[in-house]
């Protein structure tokens, strides 16, 4: 608490930093500046929580939404379960473009996955950026037999084929141009020939509210035969994507085994909320 004197007409008041939030509140230049940081903070992350907006702001979490409302009515952002996302994130960029975003993350979560790999298992590992990066780990362990829709998975496991012992399965099907991976129907009856320990998704989102969800309608009928034909769902999904809901649901939250995230979802009030609901939660803090 700090107190600030202000003179008008000879007369002095002292004002907490309290009662400067509320008089900050009303101010329409002050909500014009924090609207004006919070669109900064979506462009550089993607999504942010009502809790920590009103932490760095020092005002209430009431007008922390009635920010995010008004924003939304704009079109800036799309609301979720305890803040908001951008609106640029609800459109699924190119493989290209999301292969190279948040690199460290994706790297650590790869890593924190590793702990729930063992040697010999059959694994299901879908097309996404996420469980390409796992791909470059579990080069090192012997005897995996992986299952993958994925080229770039495929590939990368094939080359050290030899040296490890481990079986590469290209699930067959259509090539989806826009993304390294084979989708349709053959990749879907393809699946249901299998039965895995594990399948290693990245979704595009997981929320309390929407289970874990899918941008295309193909990658989320892939991901949702790979989670009926194991024996636990792992779901591998950066900050970016915790509190998020797309289009096509794809696997209930008391079927998810592990969620394995990174450091910087620790701030977000979805993820305690989802630690509840999935068998456990993995923050990689590397």
């Amino acid at each position: 608490m700090w107190d600030c004197e202000v003179f008008s007409g000879g007369c002095c008041a002292a004002f907490t930093s309290g009662a400067i939030n509320r008089f900050g509140e009303m101010h329409g230049m002050w909500q014009g500046e924090r609207k004006q940081r919070i669109r900064a903070l979506l462009e550089t992350f993607g999504s942010v929580s009502v809790e920590r907006l009103a932490h760095e702001f020092g005002v209430s979490h009431e007008s922390i939404r009635r920010d995010l409302v008004a924003m939304e009515q704009e079109g800036s952002l799309r609301r979720v379960h305890g803040g908001a996302i951008s609106v640029t994130t609800e459109q699924d960029p190119s493989y290209g473009a999301r292969s190279s975003v948040r690199l460290k993350e994706k790297r650590a979560i790869a890593l924190a996955a590793m702990a729930l790999i063992k040697s010999g298992q059959t694994l299901f590992l879908d097309g996404g950026t996420t469980t390409a990066a796992l791909a470059e780990e579990l080069k090192t362990v012997p005897e995996l037999n992986i299952l993958t829709n994925s080229l770039q998975v495929a590939t990368t496991m094939a080359s050290t084929q030899q040296r490890t012992g481990s079986r590469v399965f290209l699930l067959g099907g259509s090539i989806v141009h826009e993304l390294p991976e084979t989708g349709g129907a053959s990749t879907i009856n393809d699946i249901y020939r299998f039965k895995a320990d594990l399948a290693l998704l990245s979704p595009f989102g997981v929320d309390i509210n929407g289970a874990a969800t899918n941008f295309f309608e193909h990658t989320g009928e892939i991901a949702r035969a790979m989670a009926i034909n194991s024996g636990g769902v792992v779901l591998i999904a950066d900050h970016s994507k915790i509190g998020v809901i797309s289009r096509v649901r794809f696997c209930e939250l008391d079927r998810v085994s592990a969620l394995v995230t990174d450091k910087k979802a620790r701030a977000l009030p979805a993820l305690a909320a989802l630690s509840g609901a999935v068998g456990r939660v993995i923050v990689a803090d590397s």
